[in-house]
Order: structure tokens, then sequence, then C-alpha cells
């Protein structure tokens, strides 16, 4: 009795395991690959609840979107200098071929350790060997030609293997020493000579004001002078006027004078009374006359 209770219990402890091991449960945005002895399953486990052999291993896949990034990734230009840049690169797992890429790769971890990364990094040296300067990193076209060079280099590579390629961006890019303290002092000049023009231009527009205030008052003087020409004209022409009046109604005066007339005005003016004295012709001796 107690060896059947044993193996009773043995068989239920079995069924029980059995049990417990013939389900599944599939995370949300994963996959599960499953293996009977080493083989590997063919058809991936998809999200939700699956009745599988209790025999199976399993291998869980991660198929949401990843953002994998390398810091300080050394990049050389045709100059020779090294360009530091963070580098991050977008992509997920095709969920359909997990089973491959567990076959063939292994895991997530290795997916990325065995090609992501190195194709990574093959693909910046001979990106930088396009680049002519390293200050050039710095440039939007530059990094536009990298990032679409990178893409498609990665996206060429890694769909073979069912990863998924979905952006690449470069961020802190840091370009080498000397490079630096040049474009510094680059900025510096740069920065130096437009203080130097501002100033410059604000003497221009001053001399430019004193132009002005110059030609406006010479513009007054020369206007002030033509009123004093126009003046003077004015008061020429009429003393000119009056003296040709003057000498009109002298001439007509003297036209007038005749010696009646002057005998008439003598008349007019004498008073009835004759002289008492007069010179004597030719004698300078004053002369009485005889009085009424």
């Amino acid at each position: 009795m107690k060896k059947r209770y044993i193996v009773q219990s043995l068989v239920g402890l079995l069924v029980f395991l059995v049990l417990i091991n013939s389900y599944t449960t599939v995370e949300s945005g994963h996959t599960k690959v499953a293996t009977l002895f080493g083989s590997v399953q063919s058809e991936p486990l998809g999200e939700g609840f699956h009745i599988v052999n209790p025999m199976l291993d399993f291998e869980v896949f991660d198929v949401r979107q990843i953002t994998e990034t390398w810091e300080k990734v050394e990049v050389p230009s045709q100059d020779k200098l090294k360009t530091s840049m963070d580098v991050s690169v977008t992509f997920r797992l095709d969920g359909q071929r997990t089973p491959i890429i567990y076959q063939e790769t292994g895991t997530l971890y290795d997916v990325i350790a065995k090609h992501v990364t190195p194709k990574v990094r093959s693909l910046l040296r001979e990106a930088g060997k396009t680049v002519e300067k390293s200050q050039d990193f710095y440039l939007d076209s530059v990094q536009h030609e990298l990032q679409v060079y990178m893409e498609q280099g990665l996206t060429s590579y890694l769909n073979e293997k069912g990863v998924i390629v979905e952006a690449v961006l470069f961020r802190d890019i840091t370009l080498p020493t000397v490079v630096t303290k040049a474009v510094i002092q680059t900025k510096e000049r740069q920065e130096q000579l437009e203080r130097e023009k501002a100033q410059l231009m604000i003497v221009e527009q001053q001399a430019q004001q004193q132009v002005k205030e110059a030609e406006a008052r010479e513009k007054a003087a020369v206007s002030d002078a033509k009123a004093r020409v126009t003046l003077a004209d004015a008061e020429a022409y009429e003393i000119k006027a009056l003296a040709e009046a003057q000498a009109q109604a002298n001439k007509l005066l003297s036209r007038s004078v005749t010696p009646n007339l002057i005998k008439y005005n003598s008349v007019q003016k004498w008073n009835g009374i004759y002289p008492t004295t007069m010179l004597g012709e030719g004698t300078g001796t004053l002369i009485s006359l005889p009085t009424n």
C-alpha cells in the first residue's frame, strides 16, 4: 500500500507538471520561439494564450521599437581628424522571423552585438570619408547626407537579418580640440568684425547727419541770400523809379518855367515896397533911394 501510494503521488505530480507546462502566454509586443531538445520550431508564438507541448522550451523576443545609442563614436574625415558623436538607431525585430533570428544569431542582445553595432561603426567610417573637413559635420546638409547613407546601409544589411531599421539620429557632435579652438577664434574674429561694422555704421550715420545738417544750413543761407538780393533789387528798383519820376518832374518843371512866369511869380510875391538901398552899377557903392 505504501509503494502504491508513492507511485500514485509521483504520477499525480507528473500530471500536474505536465498540465502546468502545457500552456504559455505571450505578453503584448513580444513573441516566443519554441525549441524542442535544441531544435528551433519554425513558427513563433504571438501575443496571447497558447496550448503547447510541455516538453518545449521558450525564448522571449521583444518586437517593439528599440533605440540603441552608441556614445562618443569617433568618425575620421578627409583631413585625418576624428570627430566624436553620439549615434542612435531606432529599429525593431520582425516578429515572424524571430525563429530564424534565434537560430542564426541568437537573442536580441546577440543581434545588437553581432550585427547592429559592427555595421553602425563600419558605415560611419565609410561615411566620414565623404566629408572633406571635420567642421563640416556641423552642416545640416552633411548631417542629412550621413543620415540617409546610414539608414540605407543599415536597412540593406539588417533586413536580411530580420531587423527593421526605422531611423538614425546624430547628437552631441564634438569636433577635435584643434578644430574647436580654430572655430572659436574664427567666431570671435567674425563677432569683432560685426562690432566694427556696427560702429562704422554709427559713424557713417553721424557723418551723414552732419552732411544733411550742413546742406540744410547751406540751403538756408542761399535762400536768405536770395531773399536779400530780391529785397535789394526791390529797393533799387524803387529808388530808380523815384529818381526817374523826379527827373521827369524836373524836366516838366523846367519846360514850364518861362521869363513871363518868373515875372508873374515875382509880382505875386511883391508886397508893394521898393528897396531902400541898392548897389550902384559898376561902383560897388550902396545908393540910398528916396522914400515916398
